[in-house]
């Protein structure tokens, strides 16, 4: 709509001053609002780590032991199959390695992950080995995402323990294969033997371990003993000496 300004002038005259387009002046009106109310921009805010969970370090080494054989995805997919009894497309492979990247992680299950090892002629920590310890962006951690972890996760480093076991864990594991061993079950390969001369290793040197600090306990416990009688034999002659003096 346009609008007319007119001013009275000194002689009595109206004078048309301007014509307003307050069309244009509302739409120029809003642009200022408009701009006024931009939010500002945001900062992108970098992750302080990555967090990985199981089945995304399974992913990941899955990927890694496809490239140790140097096969293709239908290579890999074709070597699966009579461990899995069926077939993945080369689509169902892709998408479990791309479960690294977290959009859609693929569960895997015990029977598939024991494929994997079979398959691909590994052992079955390959496939919780951590990845590298720092991601893409710079200076975030790669950590362990697990419901227990808490804001920043766990350190990458327990699955080197998980994997290896501790000195305390990994003795009941060679106790637990000795006994299965004494069993004498049949077809036993010639790396379960070496691994067998090696637990009864472990099983001996554990029982070394062990009859040295019976050994040490039972001096201790020795020198104790005396200690406690010199003790006795003191208290005997003092309660003595002061008896004769009562006497006096």
């Amino acid at each position: 709509m346009n609008y007319t300004l007119v001013i009275l002038g000194s002689t009595g005259m109206f004078v048309v001053s301007e014509l307003l387009d307050t069309q244009w002046h509302l739409m120029a009106r809003k642009g200022t609002q408009a701009r006024q109310k931009d939010p500002p921009k945001k900062r992108v805010e970098r992750p302080v780590y990555l967090g990985l969970t199981a089945n995304q370090i399974v992913a990941f080494n899955l990927a890694r032991a496809r490239e140790w054989k140097n096969w293709s995805q239908d290579e890999a997919a074709e070597a699966l199959e009579p461990y899995l009894g069926k077939r993945w497309s080369k689509a169902s492979f892709s998408q479990a390695e791309r479960s690294i990247a977290g959009k859609v992680i693929r569960q895997f299950t015990a029977d598939e992950i024991l494929a994997f090892a079979r398959a691909f002629d590994l052992p079955l920590g390959w496939f919780f080995m951590p990845p590298p310890p720092w991601s893409d962006e710079p200076g975030a951690p790669v950590v362990l995402d697990t419901p227990d972890a808490g804001q920043f996760g766990k350190p990458l480093a327990e699955l080197v323990d998980l994997v290896f076991g501790t000195p305390e864990n990994s003795a009941v594991l060679h106790l637990r294969l000795g006994a299965w061993l004494e069993q004498n079950p049949p077809q036993i390969t010639d790396a379960q033997r070496r691994v067998a001369d090696l637990v009864q290793g472990r099983i001996d040197a554990l029982a070394s371990h062990s009859l040295d600090q019976l050994a040490q306990m039972q001096q201790a416990l020795r020198a104790m003993a005396s200690h406690i009688e010199d003790l006795e034999a003191r208290a005997r002659r003092a309660a003595a000496s002061d008896l004769h003096q009562d006497q006096k």
